[in-house]
């Protein structure tokens, strides 16, 4: 397989492409086996989903945490341990779990739901919008990367977040981007109709919250972005995605 072949022309592999497929996970530490060459998969907080339909938990994860997957992210989490067991076969390997990344207007997450309401002219949240997804600036978490290159030992594991938020409160804060009023609940039945009903149920819809003291500590990782919400309504999305006038005009407003 290319990706096994091209591994070993690497001293040190940032993989941010293959969290869901395993096959290439596997294929990079057939090919890194015994080098102790450095292998970085990047994961996510998704694997601890919960299919909460919006409803709040109290549960934060640890990288100790036991825990469960659900299915739909199970593939995910086991991956996340074939990487982390591989040390044992002489990589360096790393595992980090990013939670909901935000900044520069970007992100996996925010632009999906940013995009939904300009077309619709409405922001929305499954059910009580009482979810809430811990959350990391993307300046923090390059900064992750590079502390972990350098510092991590052999078959560590990191779940990463500085703050975390409601997916309630991320949905006014949308709305507060757009001039859409006030953000609106649905039912989880109708934003698997506008989003797709993995994506609702791994990303919009359940509780994702982590401690990231083991980052902190083992690496001396210090966040120091700026609060999501601060970022959608007045910062860098506000720069990227806010717009005058009708929500269907896309002329960029001048800032």
């Amino acid at each position: 397989m290319l990706l096994e072949r091209l591994a070993r022309d690497f001293d040190v592999i940032v993989d941010t492409a293959t969290a869901d497929h395993a096959e290439s996970t596997a294929a990079f530490l057939r090919g890194l086996e015994g080098s102790n060459k450095t292998y970085v998969r990047t994961s996510g907080t998704g694997v601890y989903t919960d299919l909460a339909h919006g409803s709040a938990s109290d549960r934060v994860f640890t990288e100790s945490t036991l825990h469960t997957p659900a299915e739909v992210v199970a593939a995910r989490y086991a991956s996340d341990f074939a990487v982390s067991d591989a040390a044992e076969r002489g990589i360096r390997t790393i595992v980090i779990r990013p939670s909901m990344i935000y900044g520069d207007g970007a992100s996996e997450q925010l632009p999906l739901l940013i995009r939904r309401a300009i077309i619709s002219n409405r922001s929305v949240y499954v059910g009580a919008g009482e979810n809430r997804w811990s959350n990391v600036y993307l300046p923090d978490l390059a900064e992750v990367y590079a502390l972990a290159i350098e510092k991590a030992a052999p078959g560590s594991i990191y779940n990463i977040g500085a703050g975390e938020e409601s997916l309630g409160n991320i949905a006014a804060a949308v709305a507060t981007l757009i001039g859409a009023g006030s953000a609106e609940s649905v039912s989880p039945e109708e934003a698997f109709g506008l989003f797709g009903q993995r994506w609702v149920e791994v990303a919009l819809s359940s509780n994702s919250r982590v401690d990231s003291t083991k980052a902190r500590e083992e690496l001396g990782w210090n966040p120091l972005g700026p609060a999501l919400v601060d970022d959608l309504t007045a910062g860098s999305y506000k720069r990227v995605w806010s717009f005058k006038g009708d929500p269907h005009d896309h002329t960029p407003a001048q800032h």
